[in-house]
């Protein structure tokens, strides 16, 4: 499941991970409550379709991010906003755990049924990570980390506890602990593109056209480029690194134009592949983008069976 950009949901089944012990702080009664109040105002504002009330309850970094990956799709900004298939969930329904603060960042855990109003019920084995900065010294929501937890049993039954010290020991409960630098705004596509990333063992760091920055770290992933592709030369930056988790294998990287008329196919504008034992190389390469290339993405015309009738 895909979750769209004004929840920015990471779904998650079994990809939890053992981390560096931090302080979870479960019972630190005024914390929960200015993150509540961060977290419910913002989906009030979501509920409304309160653009100036998104804006002021949302981070500087998610603010522009979301407004980049709408232009990015050609998708009308802040209209689209508030056209998603899920509604952001209530806490009322859900089980404190507890709250992790690192630095200007923070991030609240809830155990329980998250309903993302898609219509179907949800199951008694959700938690919900609600991701935070502070900016000037107020709270501001940032994003949500969204885990299935029907295949860890043993982190179920502890958030089910309200054991607090699993927020210590399992990757993705923990803040980012440092504020990511606002975005440029990006340009609106000319092309819709997307970047596809399988690097095991390695870490990838992708730049194109200087407006798109993309880190894959041990992944098989694909982002949508900001600001897209246009006709002829685009740029595009790789620098590889080992991951310090995983097993080196073969690295892949495409970018791929997306198509907008149904029926037709991507076209690939640019690929590198690295065999496992070789060494990629970095640095600058040329993506172009022709008349040629466009052409590509109409489908071939069914070829005509012999002796049908006419």
């Amino acid at each position: 499941m895909t979750f769209r950009s004004f929840l920015a949901l990471a779904c998650c089944t079994a990809a939890l991970v053992n981390s560096a012990p931090a302080a979870p702080r479960p019972g630190d009664s005024q914390l929960r409550d200015d993150l509540d109040v961060a977290y419910n105002t913002w989906r009030l504002h979501m509920l409304r379709g309160n653009y100036d009330g998104w804006r002021a309850t949302t981070s500087a970094y998610r603010q522009v991010k979301v407004r980049n990956l709408a232009v990015s799709e050609k998708r009308p900004f802040p209209a689209s906003l508030f056209r998603q298939p899920m509604a952001p969930p209530a806490l009322s329904p859900l089980m404190y755990v507890g709250s992790v603060v690192d630095g200007p960042t923070a991030a609240a855990t809830y155990y329980g049924k998250v309903d993302l109003g898609l219509g179907e019920e949800p199951t008694d084995a959700n938690a919900l990570v609600l991701l935070f900065t502070n900016e000037r010294g107020k709270w501001k929501y940032d994003q949500a980390r969204f885990f299935n937890l029907s295949r860890l049993p043993a982190v179920r039954d502890r958030l089910k506890r309200g054991d607090a010290t699993v927020l210590m020991e399992q990757d993705g409960f923990q803040p980012l602990g440092k504020i990511p630098p606002v975005p440029p705004l990006c340009p609106p596509a000319k092309y819709i593109a997307k970047i596809l990333v399988d690097c095991p063992g390695r870490t990838v760091k992708a730049n194109i056209n200087n407006i798109s920055q993309h880190e894959f770290d041990n992944t098989r992933q694909a982002e949508v480029i900001s600001g897209g592709l246009r006709d002829g030369g685009n740029s595009i930056t790789l620098n590889f690194a080992d991951s310090p988790s995983g097993e080196k294998g073969a690295v892949l990287v495409e970018v791929y134009i997306m198509p907008e008329i149904p029926g037709h196919l991507p076209a690939r504008a640019f690929s590198y592949f690295v065999p496992p034992k070789e060494l990629p190389r970095n640095g600058p390469s040329l993506i172009n983008v022709t008349p040629e290339l466009l052409k590509t993405m109409a489908p071939k015309s069914a070829p005509a069976v012999p002796g049908a009738a006419k």
